[in-house]
């Protein structure tokens, strides 16, 4: 069988769904490496799944203390550093000895994605958002536009806010060069691709939401269920691979004994589980977390586990009711498994979890990256209920947890959804999507073999 190199800059997300894929290659006899600048060796090491160790990723260089002029006058120099600490003179060689027969590449490492398609290795990305392309009835996956649904959603209304996004994009872009000399990311990326000869186009968003987006060739690997998206007629570049939902083979030895406690007493009790996995948020806004703990004071009638994801203690809560159950770190999935819904914020890979585990779902966007579209999603589909952290006192939330549990629309939504899911495990759609790939690297090889070097 083949040998797959997978490589991810180190985000949990990505992180997490790609060994969800990594799994089903596996188990589908492939050998696979696992690589990454940053350090994910011991959650990589954990799974069974060999890991090489690449050289540190610098994408913001620092510099001592200079004047703007000198800046200017040294800029080529002070680029080449920034050039040199990308690493990629390191990464060329550890995966021409790993010698892969397909390389599975985060889409937002951008010299990296350069460096492979300049020594034509045989290269897939690999996407953990929905939406990047610009299509049709398709609004930028950071907004909260949902087709059809006023002035924003209609035909106009996305297509300015794509002009927009690619506006805010190119000015954003010119600030940071001139607040930084030359130094900003994209300037560094441009020297770069200077320097091995590969044309590096810039759109800024005017055609993809990922800016930049060093090549629009490559086939993209999106790791998610194209269901859950907006209709829409994907671009040819992406093939959805369904939600890649990562769950270890030891994540029941892994519960607790007080979680434990808990689901046996839902049992016997029938009391509604309520989940809150809202770990960033916690971090950012404790104010709300307060207003959970409020909500879940207000209604003794249900039980509550607090998932703090490590960035909160259990004891710096406070005092809580006794019907919250707070974990500075709790096994998200085993708790979905037992809920009857969930608050979370509007991460991908949280809400593909809540589908699977057929969990209706609160979600409060943090407005980063592609969360507020996530959200507009959920409600599109009607798979739960988008609440404002701002706005949402305690009885407010305690209303929309209600509604999730009494309405039954939601659940058959998520259902419907799940089954949705379901089919991508059951069709075997991720690996026959690689296994595609790698017939195309074996047809292709040949030709290359002869050619001109």
């Amino acid at each position: 069988m083949a040998h797959i190199v997978c490589i991810t800059g180190g985000l949990t997300g990505i992180l997490n769904a790609s060994l969800a894929l990594v799994q089903q290659l596996r188990q589908a006899g492939h050998r696979v490496t696992y690589a990454s600048p940053a350090d994910l060796s011991k959650p990589v090491a954990a799974q069974g799944i060999p890991y090489v160790q690449l050289e540190r990723w610098v994408m913001q260089l620092g510099e001592p203390p200079m004047g703007r002029w000198a800046k200017f006058r040294l800029q080529q120099q002070r680029q080449q550093r920034a050039v040199n600490a990308l690493g990629m003179q390191h990464f060329i060689e550890t995966i021409q000895g790993l010698a892969p027969d397909l390389l599975l590449l985060d889409i937002e490492m951008h010299p990296h994605i350069m460096a492979a398609v300049i020594e034509q290795l045989p290269v897939a990305l690999l996407c953990p958002f929905l939406s990047v392309w610009k299509r049709p009835n398709l609004p930028p996956i950071h907004t909260k536009t949902i087709p059809g649904q006023g002035w924003p959603g209609s035909r106009l209304g996305i297509e300015w806010s794509w002009l927009r996004y690619g506006l805010t994009k190119w000015k954003e872009f010119q600030q940071e060069r001139w607040r930084r000399v030359g130094l900003d990311w994209i300037s560094v990326l441009g020297r770069y691709a200077q320097q091995i000869g590969l044309p590096l186009r810039l759109r800024f968003g005017f055609r993809q939401w990922l800016v930049p987006y060093p090549d629009e060739t490559l086939p993209i690997l999106c790791l998610n269920a194209l269901e859950l998206d907006f209709p829409h007629q994907p671009h040819p570049s992406m093939r959805y691979m369904g939600p890649m939902v990562f769950e270890p083979p030891q994540t029941s030895a892994m519960t607790n004994s007080s979680l434990k406690q808990i689901f046996e007493h839902r049992h016997l009790s029938k009391r509604p589980l309520i989940y809150c996995g809202l770990s960033s948020l916690a971090k950012a806004d404790n104010q709300f977390l307060q207003q959970i703990i409020e909500t879940a004071s207000c209604s003794p009638q249900w039980d509550w586990v607090l998932g703090l994801g490590g960035s909160l203690k259990p004891d710096e809560l406070g005092d809580v009711p006794a019907n919250v159950y707070a974990f500075g770190w709790a096994p998200q999935l085993e708790v979905l498994k037992q809920a009857d819904c969930a608050i979370i914020n509007s991460g991908i890979n949280s809400i593909n979890e809540c589908i699977s585990c057929g969990v209706p779902m609160l979600v409060y966007s943090l407005d980063c990256a592609d969360q507020n579209g996530n959200a507009a999603r959920v409600a599109y589909h009607g798979l739960g209920i988008v609440g404002n952290a701002q706005q949402n006192d305690a009885s407010r939330v305690g209303r929309h947890i209600q509604t999730l549990l009494t309405d039954k629309a939601y659940r058959s939504s998520v259902e419907r959804m799940r089954e949705c899911f379901l089919t991508y495990g059951q069709e075997n759609r991720a690996v026959e999507f690689v296994e595609d790939l790698l017939r195309e690297q074996l047809q292709q090889r040949p030709l290359m073999e002869v050619g001109p070097p």
